[in-house]
């Protein structure tokens, strides 16, 4: 606009007013370097200065354990989970009371024996690298895990016709299972779809016959996901960190302050975390920090515990065909004199009181049920109906801990002292976890107690039902009870295999009566996430209650807010 004012100023000029004229474009000349130098030192500034408070990046640091397998096909452990999570799509998502919504899959329906569920994608879900989703990348990622069998293969290799199985078009999949099977829907949730044109052309020679080694090797590497999530992998540093950022091309919501890039951090040696909370150069710890680390940041202005609810509980696991605790009065009278108050108060005063096997916010647990209230006299009682009655201090009772979790002695030790106020002797043992593994693989050398925590595989009851519980997980450490009961068994089965969900909820409740009867193990707390964030100027919804019953989703990413501007000076 300048320069036209310029021009058309000029030739209004009469021929009797040049000198007036040359003042005249002298000073527009001046005008126009002064704009030129202002837009330029702004430019220079806005440079030096960055982005301003709106356009800032919303960084998001979190620690782990370790750092993710980057294969979904792969990895099944916290953080490689919550990578998948957020790097992959599923088919469907899960609700707050474990059923599930469309995601993917914006329809599907199931033929009436349970057999056969059909699936409609959602159009237009472009991959990161800009190709469509499609059914038959479905179907590849489903074979793919269930052949590479690594990660969360399992929860579908029992149950899906991979025959059977196929593409009809390019938005209709067909899934069809062996047998019925009620949570099947659930259990999609870990279901990470890739995109099978781009791991195929990065197929290397392996053991999957035409399909090499599934391009397992390329993925693992982590150079580039093959996912549609809400993120996508920027970098890998090896055992160190990774780090993602937003995928723009997204078709799902997102809150409106989501991170721009999110760094997992593969470590949590205490000193260093609460450094870096300290420093605020991390906004959300892992979970596995020692009681007085947690204490410590509490201290820190700004940040505070989130306390989030989980599907795991802390078993003390006991030997039903060991004695003494073969006999069910043993085991009954265990379960009541153990001092349930004192575990949580002086020990891990952050958990919860269970009310039986199930944690409490899995679908399938009782809402009816009660915890266990100590009770010596009611103990002793029970110990006189025991065939060791008279003669318990030929069978002491041999208590494993882990070793690499210290603060087990002391309910090792609790225990000792509360069977001894009711004449039963215990031995306790200290021992590495890689030996409770290898011990529990044989009835002979499990011992007659020992303390695991175990978590659901699948937001559902029958989960934690099955590797607990029926013979087929006897031989792992999930189950030192070694129950082998053909009542259990059965009732398990014919719940897994109820379609309809209110009937099958009906059944967990059932088993979990019976387990009452059979008092197979003490359930001494349910337990608690405790992660250390930086409230002043992180929105982390699972801190203030809003959770999903599955493990990792309450680090979705796209549902968490940043807020830069609010960080302290």
């Amino acid at each position: 606009m300048l320069g036209n004012y310029t021009i058309i100023h000029m030739t209004s000029e009469s021929t009797s007013r040049k000198g007036t004229r040359k003042l005249t474009v002298a000073l527009v000349a001046v005008v126009l370097i002064a704009v030129v130098a202002a837009v330029s030192l702004l430019v220079l500034n806005t440079s030096l200065l960055g982005p301003t408070q709106q356009q800032r990046e919303r960084l998001l640091r979190v620690s782990f354990a370790n750092v993710p397998y980057m294969d979904p096909a792969v990895g099944s452990d916290e953080a490689s989970s919550v990578y998948f999570l957020n790097v992959y799509d599923t088919l469907v998502y899960p609700n707050k009371d474990g059923t599930v919504r469309p995601h993917v899959a914006e329809k599907w329906e199931v033929s009436g024996d349970g057999m056969t569920w059909t699936f409609t994608l959602r159009q237009g879900v472009k991959f990161h690298s800009g190709r469509e989703l499609k059914a038959e990348d479905v179907v590849f990622s489903l074979r793919r895990m269930i052949t590479i069998g690594e990660g969360y293969g399992y929860l579908f290799k029992p149950y899906v016709d991979l025959e059977r199985t196929r593409a009809i078009n390019d938005r209709t999949v067909q899934i069809v299972l062996t047998k019925p099977f009620g949570p099947f829907l659930i259990t999609l949730v870990r279901l990470y779809i890739v995109d099978s044109e781009l791991v195929k052309q990065h197929i290397a020679e392996g053991t999957y016959g035409e399909m090499g080694d599934y391009g397992k090797n390329w993925l693992m590497a982590g150079e580039q996901d093959a996912g549609s999530g809400p993120y996508k992998l920027l970098e890998q540093k090896r055992g160190e960190s990774v780090t993602l950022v937003k995928f723009d091309g997204y078709w799902g919501d997102t809150a409106p302050n989501s991170p721009t890039k999110v760094i997992m951090y593969g470590f949590t040696e205490p000193t260093t975390i609460r450094t870096m909370m300290e420093k605020r150069e991390l906004e959300i710890t892992d979970q596995w920090q020692p009681l007085e680390n947690y204490d410590a940041m509490d201290k820190i202005p700004g940040v505070e515990i989130a306390k989030v609810p989980s599907a795991m509980n802390f078993y003390i696991m006991l030997h039903t065909r060991k004695p003494p605790t073969d006999d069910v009065h043993v085991r009954r009278a265990i379960a009541l004199a153990f001092d349930y108050e004192t575990a949580i108060k002086d020990i891990m005063p952050f958990e919860k009181r269970p009310t039986g096997p199930v944690p409490s916010m899995l679908p399938g647990s009782d809402p009816s049920r009660k915890p266990v209230e100590r009770n010596i006299e009611a103990a002793k009682e029970e110990l006189k109906k025991s065939k060791y009655w008279g003669q318990l201090d030929q069978y002491p009772i041999e208590f494993w801990w882990i070793a690499e979790v210290p603060w087990e002695e002391r309910v090792a030790l609790l225990f000792k002292l509360n069977m001894e106020e009711i004449g039963l002797k215990v031995n306790v043992v200290k021992v590495p976890w890689l030996s409770v593994v290898e011990g529990m693989t044989k009835m002979e050398s499990t011992p007659n107690a020992v303390s695991i925590f175990v978590i659901a595989h699948y937001a559902e009851a029958g989960s934690i039902l099955t590797s607990r519980y029926h013979s087929g997980s006897t031989g792992t450490w999930e189950q030192g009870e070694w129950l082998m009961n053909a009542e259990i068994d059965k009732m398990i089965e014919d719940a897994l295999s109820t379609v309809d969900f209110n009937q099958r909820m009906q059944k967990y409740y059932q088993i979990q009566k019976k387990l009452d009867e059979l008092a197979p193990s003490v359930y001494v707390f349910e337990h608690i996430v405790l992660r250390g964030y930086q409230a002043n100027y992180i929105d982390y919804p699972a801190a203030r209650g809003d959770i999903l019953p599955i493990a990792e989703y309450e680090l979705d990413f796209r549902w968490i807010q940043v807020f830069p501007e609010k960080i302290p000076k």
